[in-house]
């Protein structure tokens, strides 16, 4: 599937000329390299994500070939090379290859030097879902519980990580009524969530708030039903 996969994808991105072949990140210096590779990232996702509204291609592949993006730029960089202050980018391309182990010990180096809220509660909760995803699911709900005391104007990002990353990765692990509590508190966080309706990120919170409460509410109602 790989081999298929690749090829179309340097025909869409790179033959385009809307993404860098990622051999060319064997020009820059190896501690720019996880930076400018996160740059790349993101300029693939919304050309693939353009295809995706397009019907071209599926999520499924959309997520596929993002994976296949970040594994060909893994390849040049060196971790023991990516500074403290690009750990976290350096994270987002190893999340998406479902590289776990190497994901939590970059994230745990990010949330020591994050340079604001926003970027530390992002970083907390990635770091949670890698926990989890590692199997060490006490540690990861200790984790996400740690941002509960954000400031209202910083507490947005809180219940979508925990309701669609750290709990499906945890949960049916021994822990779901910790995940309950969990998610109680983070739907808790969202009601008290204050942003400026009149601006766009405002007005998209409004707009979605009661539907991931709704989301949650269910997540909640499933996790009591099961026997994890």
């Amino acid at each position: 599937m790989r081999r298929k996969i690749f090829p179309l994808l340097g025909l869409l991105v790179f033959g385009c000329g809307q993404f860098p072949n990622p051999n060319d990140l064997a020009t820059i210096p190896q501690e720019n390299r996880a930076a400018i590779a996160y740059e790349r990232l993101l300029s693939a996702e919304d050309t693939l994500q353009f295809k995706v509204q397009q019907d071209e291609i599926s999520d499924e592949k959309r997520n596929e070939m993002i994976s296949e993006v970040a594994e060909q730029m893994l390849k040049s960089i060196k971790a023991d090379d990516v500074p403290l202050d690009a750990q976290w980018k350096y994270a987002s391309l190893l999340r998406v290859t479902n590289r776990w182990k190497e994901t939590e010990a970059a994230l745990k180096e990010a949330v020591k030097v994050a340079e604001d809220p926003d970027r530390k509660i992002n970083d907390t909760l990635k770091l949670a879902q890698a926990e989890a995803k590692n199997g060490e699911v006490e540690e990861a709900i200790k984790t996400a519980a740690s941002v509960m005391d954000a400031k209202d104007e910083d507490a947005a990002p809180i219940l979508p990580s925990v309701l669609y990353e750290v709990v499906p990765a945890a949960q049916n692990k021994g822990h779901n009524k910790e995940l309950v509590d969990l998610l109680s508190n983070a739907v808790k966080c969202h009601e008290r969530v204050k942003v400026d309706p009149n601006s766009d990120d405002g007005r998209a919170f409004l707009i979605a708030k009661r539907y991931h409460i709704h989301k949650a509410e269910q997540k909640m109602t499933e996790l009591l039903s099961s026997n994890g």
